[in-house]
């Protein structure tokens, strides 16, 4: 059975270690969302140049609980801002919560889920 918060934390070690307990701090100082899930983790912040977009800095879940997520945090955020250079040196990108939540695919998968 997957527990992403582990996966997570050997993940972020391997890379540089102390970064787990880094980026966890400064999600806390930035007044973020440290979510700990056995199906989902993930570290967001509001993003510095628009409070009602919301920063990804670090996620390690499946698509459906990462829906969940946005869900739970619908209301609180407009956007969502993806980082994206951890594994793959993609540029950032910036979706709707909107148009996420659309995703009827991932809300059914959800949904079995739950």
């Amino acid at each position: 059975m997957r527990h992403c918060p582990t996966e997570a934390y050997t993940y972020l070690e391997e890379r540089e270690p102390g970064l787990y307990r880094r980026l966890v701090r400064t999600t806390l100082e930035c007044n973020g969302i440290v979510h700990a899930a056995p199906d989902c983790f993930c570290l967001a912040v509001p993003a510095q140049d628009d409070p009602r977009t919301v920063v990804i800095l670090f996620q390690c879940s499946e698509l459906p609980a990462l829906w969940r997520l946005a869900k739970m945090y619908r209301h609180c955020f407009d956007k969502v801002r993806f980082r994206r250079d951890f594994k793959n040196r993609y540029p950032e990108r910036t979706v709707h919560i909107v148009r996420f939540m659309r995703k009827a695919r991932l809300a059914a998968i959800a949904s079995k889920n739950s």
